[in-house]
């Protein structure tokens, strides 16, 4: 199993989103929720590619 920095900067990304994602709706933003939205969906694609590749072995 081979791990690179992009794998965690990747999740770290993903954290970042999610956070804003939330505050976004909170402070009921519709186009930033919107956004932040799909690129929450692009990015937990990708995390769960990278964890299915990295697993595989």
């Amino acid at each position: 199993m081979k791990i690179i920095f992009f794998d965690f900067l990747m999740l770290v990304f993903t954290i970042l989103i999610a956070w804003g994602f939330l505050r976004s709706v909170k402070a009921k933003n519709k186009f930033a929720s919107a956004f932040a939205f799909i690129s929450l969906v692009v990015f937990l694609f990708c995390d769960g590619l990278i964890i299915y590749y990295a697993t595989q072995g």
